[in-house]
């Protein structure tokens, strides 16, 4: 009998499990919810009011939003707001929106609270107003709902009563209000019959035949809870089954069969998921698959069409919940993207394909170590304690503590790392902890066991950090530690046996990330390291092989830094930190690595590995998201968080394959749980519309709106912009974009960016042709096509070619005549030697007329002034005056070289001092005086440009004035360029001369630019000129240095510009800098010209 007992016990002993006795560990059970997530659209991001009333779509593919503050237009990238005007009559004639509706001709019905409905006709952009008043108008300016019939019939429904239909041959409203349609109309829908179905205020619900005028009443009888309740009726739609959904304010959901005639209610019960989550519905919604979307004053429901139904509320921690309580409107877009209006907050929106990625959230969102259980997940977590998810019960365990918090030997699990889970086959789950050692935990009973190092025992843990944890086929944990090498433990004995790097042919690093056995091989374990590469460990015979990086070795791995594993039936897929994938062969150690550089790959940091049932691979990257590898043709797609993965970011370690082929990656943002069978591309192949056009940078109005693709002209000196959207709004960020300017470029730009942009394009007749994708691929390859005319210079313009005739015939005959004239030559070579001693007293004589000094400063005002002739003598010239904190800076360049140009110069320099004598003049005024000089002077053989700009020192505000200048630019503190134009006339304009005039406010350390077109006209090797937008960012990379440096740096890259060619024309500029409203004087300090 004692030797029965004996054993008995050595049994129990040994088996390791007597010693987790029963505790009591802390934790919370809450309802799982489902793995949905939304996207918001709010104030923000451009809508006008936070209450969404109405959601459609038009024929175009722009989504429109009613709220009560205006309807906007949203493309995906901007949002266009439409408000009231009363000077303008074709505007919209109430803000408070109520309903929306698109009718056959593509035009958008906008019903408003208080001021009636209005038409918007997408080819004119403008709106047609309908309000009460006159005879056949509408009869009440409440509009409550707006249906569409199947004869195309516009109904709507209003606040005072009865309902309307609108007349298209008559332009006029027919009302409806006898009977029982002699009540308010809350709710519309239509049926296959025709028939419309209306929900009222008090009278229950009506169906209503408008060809026959045959009334069905539904009235709510007190006391009968069969029928319709007494509440209003806030929503009707007609199912695909024909079946007829009624949503009440109070009574909760109503199902009406039109065959059978029975009702089905729908209530909310308190603490019950599976019900509505309000009895108070504001709004329905069948989907696609069938599903039926219910909107409530408390959380928006779904409704399976196979059964079930679930609930999404709003959670104030979870940015990617529900955004508001209320729901007002539900729509879904020709995309598949649901939208849910709140009553505060904005716009939601729900994409159906993130739901396949399964997105699951931790109290800390993050997610690092998994084991699953045949019923159940557990995860590991940073900070975050540990979570059992149980899928069948819909229910999440979380466990924030072992034992009793405070109690002696208590663990908590909130406030250390869960690097690895593992459940052994006697069923005991371990945990390994960052800093806190080794955990046997029984699931059932709650008792646990903490191993931690222990200095007095040889055969005890190492370190108490444990990165991974793999079971032998004799049930010996292996353990990869950090710190303490290669760690072998028996639960039956209770030891630790620790296999270091400093045993020879051992391991290559103490310091261990991740254990794989060889699915091959059972005797091999293969063990990724920090710094010592990856190890092949043999654990029968006790020796490693090491396969590190070298650098002359392109087939060595390409970092020692090997995060993870994994090997299929020919080579072995090693991730590391910061080097990348590599497939190494096993047999000879060669790598072929694939990287950021010479691969698909997002990123070169490869936390996971995992394969698919497909032979795929599936990759965890650090910021780059989650990328499904193709090993074979080496195609890589990427999923980020617009696709439903938890975050761009994951973690290490966190990655799982289940028995069932399910994938576990985690990371930031909490666990995504899916079947890769079930993560399907998105085929919506988006429109694309044409959003706006602008010339240097201001939007131009055409004569009919741009997603009509009018022609659209520019002169072959204009910088323009032309702006698109792809109407696909899953994820609008990741839509692409490629656009060819047919007679400009030689293939398609593809990019990112919703716009293109041409500067300075030769004369002629060009078609833009943009074609746009979805967030995975699918484009839209017959797109649009806008024609784009482009006006000649005048040289280049057909009158201008007879001229050249003309002149042609001249050289000719001058060339004839020239054999004649050899006889002059002498006398001629005389008269040239006079010409360059007047050329030379011209140069002279005009560099007399330019400030003294060209750097002055002041208490808020910092000036550099440039200027470099081409020839002996110019035209060029710049002046600065400044009086009592008002100072203008003028820049002219006269038309061509020589004597004439630098005469006309000193006389317009002259006049000018005159002018500032006795203070600073009127500025429009002296520019208008110096006109007259010019002409006087010129005689109309020379032209004078000319930029001024006057800048209050105390305030920053500038005013801009233009005589045939170029635009004015400024820069913000930013680096961020402003084109600033305004038309004007070149001094020397004898008719209908104009000065061109525009204000403006600097910021602190803004500045400003006035140039003459030197630079810009600068002629670069391949035959074009530098233009307007080279120059501008040539200026924009001058930000970062004080206004010297700026000026410096803008003739080097002049010069480099140039590359090596004789300068054509002058160059002149001025820059300055206001330093902001500072207090004090400073006198002006000026320094001598150094630049040039």
């Amino acid at each position: 009998m004692r030797r029965h007992l004996l054993i008995a016990l050595i049994t129990l002993i040994a088996s390791g499990v007597g010693r987790l006795a029963s505790a009591q560990a802390l934790k919370t059970v809450e309802h799982l919810a489902p793995p949905l997530s939304f996207d918001r659209l709010g104030n923000a991001d451009g809508l006008p009011n936070s209450d969404i009333r109405a959601i459609v779509q038009d024929r175009r593919g722009f989504l429109w939003f009613g709220t009560q503050d205006g309807l906007a237009r949203y493309d995906g990238t901007t949002v266009r707001v439409f408000r009231p005007n009363e000077t303008d009559p074709a505007s919209i004639s109430g803000a408070y929106i109520t309903a929306l509706t698109v009718d056959s001709t593509g035009k958008l019905w906008v019903g408003t609270a208080e001021n009636g409905v209005n038409l918007y006709d997408p080819e004119t952009d403008r709106f047609t107003r309908f309000v009460t008043g006159a005879k056949g108008s509408l009869s009440g300016d409440g509009v409550t709902a707006i249906a569409r019939d199947a004869k195309d019939r516009m109904w709507f429904a209003l606040s005072s009563g009865g309902l309307n239909r609108f007349d298209p041959a008559t332009k006029t409203f027919v009302e409806y209000l006898t009977g029982a349609l002699e009540t308010t109309v809350t709710a519309m829908a239509v049926d296959k019959a025709g028939s419309l179905w209306l929900g009222t205020v008090s009278d229950g619900a009506l169906r209503w035949n408008p060809d026959d005028g045959t009334t069905t009443s539904y009235r709510p009888t007190p006391g009968d809870d069969s029928g319709l309740g007494a509440s209003p009726i806030t929503s009707v739609l007609v199912a695909s089954t024909g079946q007829i959904w009624f949503g009440s304010d109070g009574d909760g959901l109503t199902a009406f069969d039109p065959a059978s005639k029975k009702l089905t209610h729908y209530r909310h019960a308190a603490n019950n998921p599976a019900t509505i989550s309000d009895d108070h519905v504001s709004a329905l919604l069948e989907d696609r698959q069938h599903n039926l979307w219910i909107g409530t004053t408390n959380g928006l429901n779904r409704m399976a069409a196979t059964g079930g139904l679930v609930q999404f509320h709003h959670d104030p921690n979870d940015a990617t919940s529900l955004a508001f309580p209320g729901v007002e409107s539900l729509y879904q877009d020709a995309g598949g993207v649901v939208w849910v209006g709140g009553f505060t907050v904005g716009v939601c929106k729900f994409d159906e394909l993130r739901v396949k990625f399964g997105h699951y959230r931790t109290r800390t969102h993050s997610a690092n170590s998994y084991f699953e259980d045949p019923d159940a997940l557990w995860v590991g977590t940073y900070n975050g304690g540990l979570y059992k998810y149980d899928w069948a019960a819909q229910r999440v365990t979380h466990y924030q503590s072992l034992g009793t918090p405070g109690a002696p030997g208590a663990v908590s699990l909130e406030s250390t790392w869960i690097a690895a889970l593992h459940r052994d086959r006697r069923g005991t789950l371990w945990m390994a902890l960052k800093g806190q050692g080794l955990i046997a935990f029984d699931s059932n009973t709650e008792g646990y066991q903490q191993y931690l190092p222990d200095p007095k025992n040889a055969n005890s843990l190492p370190v108490d950090t444990i990165w991974d944890i793999w079971e032998d086929e004799r049930g010996a944990l292996w353990l990869a530690t950090w710190g303490g090498g290669l760690v072998r433990f028996d639960p039956k004995l209770d030891t630790f046996t620790a296999i270091t790097a400093d045993e020879s042919g051992g391991i290559s690093s103490n310091h261990l990330y991740a254990l794989y056995p060889d699915p091959i091989d059972a005797k091999q374990l293969w063990i990724g390291t920090a710094k010592g590469g990856l190890v092949r460990y043999d654990t029968a015979a006790g020796t490693g092989t090491s396969f590190r990086h070298k650098d002359d070795d392109p087939t060595s791995l390409s970092n020692d830094d090997v995060l993870t594993v994994y090997r299929d039936k020919t080579s072995v897929w090693v991730g590391t930190y910061g080097g990348g994938l590599n497939r190494l062969d096993p047999a000879t150690g060669k790598a072929q690595r694939m990287t950021v550089s010479n691969s698909q790959l997002p990123n070169d940091v490869i936390f996971g590995v995992l394969p698919d049932d497909d032979g795929k691979l599936w990759l965890s990257t650090n910021g780059g998201g989650l990328v499904q590898l193709d090993p074979k043709t080496g195609k890589a797609l990427v999923y980020h968080v617009s696709d439903g993965v938890q975050d761009n970011e994951f973690g290490q370690g966190s990655f799982k394959r289940s028995k069932s082929g399910k994938l576990y990656f985690g990371g930031v943002g909490g666990f995504n749980a899916f079947l890769p069978r079930d993560i399907t591309r998105d085929p919506y192949v988006p429109p694309v519309v044409m959003t706006g056009f602008k010339v240097f940078n201001q939007e131009v109005k055409l004569d009919r709106p741009v997603w009509t693709l009018p022609p659209v002209g520019v002169s072959y000196s204009d910088s323009f912009e032309l702006q698109f959207a792809a109407l696909s709004f899953a994820a609008p960020g990741k839509n692409r974009y490629a656009y060819k300017l047919e007679g400009f470029d030689d293939k398609f730009i593809e990019t990112d960016r919703p716009f293109a942009t041409y500067t300075k394009l030769d004369g002629g007749n060009y078609t833009l042709r943009i074609r746009a994708a979805n967030r995975h691929g699918a484009w839209n390859e017959t797109g649009l096509a806008l024609a784009v005319s482009v006006s000649p210079p005048i040289w280049r313009t057909w009158p201008a070619f007879a001229l050249y005739l003309v002149v042609l015939a001249v050289v000719v005959y001058l060339l004839f005549r020239m054999q004649q004239q050899k006889v002059r030559r002498i006398e001629r070579d005389s008269r040239l030697a006079v010409v360059e001693r007047d050329l030379a007293l011209s140069g002279a004589v005009q560099s007399g007329f330019l400030p003294e000094y060209n750097e002055i400063n002041s208490a808020g005002l910092q000036l550099f002034g440039f200027y470099r002739a081409a020839d002996a003598c110019s035209g060029d010239w710049w002046w600065h005056e400044a009086s009592g904190g008002r100072h203008v800076v003028l820049v002219g360049d006269v038309t061509g070289h020589g004597p004439g140009p630098a005469m006309v110069t000193a006389a317009v320099a002259t006049a000018f001092r005159v002018i500032t004598g006795n203070g600073l003049p009127d500025v429009q005024r002296a520019l208008e005086l110096l006109n007259q000089v010019v002409l006087q002077v010129a005689k109309g053989n020379y032209h004078m440009t000319m930029a001024a700009v006057e800048l209050d020192e105390s305030t920053g505000r500038w005013v801009f004035y233009n005589a045939g200048a170029p635009p004015m630019l400024s820069l913000d503190h930013t680096g961020k360029h402003t084109v600033h134009f305004c038309a004007g006339s070149p001094l020397g304009t004898e008719t209908e001369f104009e000065i061109g005039r525009v204000e403006g406010q600097l910021a602190p350390s803004g500045r400003i630019l006035l140039y003459t077109d030197g630079i810009p006209e600068i002629t670069l090797p391949n035959g074009n000129v530098l233009g307007m937008r080279k120059f501008a960012q040539m200026y924009e990379g001058t930000r970062a240095t004080d206004l010297r440096g700026a000026a410096a740096g803008l003739v080097q890259l002049a010069d480099q510009t140039q590359a090596g060619q004789p300068q054509a024309d002058d160059w002149t500029f001025t820059l300055l800098e206001w330093r902001g409203n500072r207090t004090g004087s400073v006198p002006f300090q000026r320094q001598p010209p150094e630049l040039g």
